[in-house]
């Protein structure tokens, strides 16, 4: 078995900790060397729940632990110079989303990791998770058709207080929820888009970044994706909706309903052109539908990190490619043009 691949974590906030320091260092393929934060709290508690190295910085942490890779869990507006310095030291990156806080240092982020000839991908969990992997299966199945209208909610009512709540270090819900559901919208539609409508609002949140956002794309094939984004919302009706030609899909929580009818069972039936309906009666079919309710299964999810480690070691595409995430930020950029900026609705009226 080839040695575990030493990794660092730079960034022991909520995602940084909770998320990757915890599933990296119980993982098979990866060892947990080191871990960088400004915080010396932090620092010394990460020392001691895993035993690893850490430092005050990237820098620091790069000059001082042989490392194979890192996951930048740092700040959006942090990313390019972050990784910069991790491609300068060989280093491959898993690096969090959003990939920047714009898509030309987007750019130059996928562009020096080719220089370097380093494996990046960006932490997109919500498309590795099991609910959405298990829709792409039942959607591959053909039960409901081709799929010509996805809707993709997420609904919350949440104060937001913190530094994603401000848009001078790239905070608001297009680009942190955005780079989750839009992901997952043109995983399914398409990444062909020709018409983009996008409105932003601030409706919650304390501070001036949108925390409600609506997006309508369209696809050159003319297949809808539709993306609300919430924060503000007491109820939650749907997380995804999914229509084909002859049937759909809903998630709500953990369940699954699908609806659909075979084409071949329909009974004949031809246009009538006149003006007058017969009997006055209105249009309607007796179609023989079929339903199911199906869990979420677990086993559909996608082990981020074995993935990961797969392209460092075998070479193998990584589930997340650069360009992928490059074309969301585009689809991102023309939301927020699209937007004309952010309406704030205060509380009350």
């Amino acid at each position: 078995m080839p040695e575990r691949i030493r990794i660092g974590v730079v960034g022991l906030g909520r995602i940084g900790w909770s998320f990757h320091c915890k599933n990296l260092a119980v993982h098979a393929r990866f060892h947990l060397a080191a871990v960088a934060d400004p915080d010396a709290a932090r620092r010394d508690e990460a020392v001691a729940a895993y035993g690893c190295a850490a430092f005050a910085s990237l820098d620091a942490m790069l000059a001082g632990a042989d490392l194979d890779a890192v996951v930048i869990a740092a700040p959006t507006h942090l990313h390019a110079p972050m990784v910069e310095a991790a491609t300068a030291r060989g280093c491959h990156i898993l690096l969090e989303k959003p990939m920047a806080p714009t898509l030309a240092e987007a750019r130059a982020i996928a562009a020096a990791a080719e220089r370097a000839g380093v494996v990046l991908t960006v932490y997109q969990p919500h498309r590795h998770n099991a609910a959405f992997q298990q829709l792409k299966t039942l959607i591959a199945g053909g039960r409901i058709g081709r799929v010509y209208w996805v809707q993709r909610g997420a609904f919350n009512y949440a104060r937001r207080n913190d530094w994603q709540a401000l848009q001078k270090y790239g905070g608001g819900m297009l680009s942190n929820y955005g780079a989750h559901y839009l992901d997952q919208i043109l995983q399914l539609v398409g990444y062909d888009v020709t018409r983009v409508f996008c409105n932003l609002q601030l409706v919650a949140s304390l501070g001036d970044a949108e925390d409600v956002v609506k997006i309508v794309l369209e696809t050159a094939q003319g297949v809808l994706g539709e993306c609300t984004i919430n924060q503000a919302s007491t109820i939650r009706p749907y997380d995804f909706l999914v229509w084909g030609t002859c049937g759909a899909i809903s998630l709500t929580g953990n369940r699954f309903q699908v609806r659909w009818f075979d084409p071949a069972a329909l009974p004949p039936k031809s246009l009538d052109p006149s003006l007058g309906s017969e009997g006055r009666k209105y249009p309607s079919d007796a179609i023989p539908y079929q339903e199911e309710e199906i869990p979420v299964d677990p086993a559909f999810a996608v082990d981020v990190f074995a993935d990961f480690a797969d392209a460092i070691r075998h070479g193998t595409p990584v589930a997340v490619p650069p360009q992928e995430t490059l074309a969301l930020l585009e689809v991102t950029e023309r939301c927020r043009a699209d937007s004309a900026g952010i309406r704030h609705i205060p509380l009350g009226g």
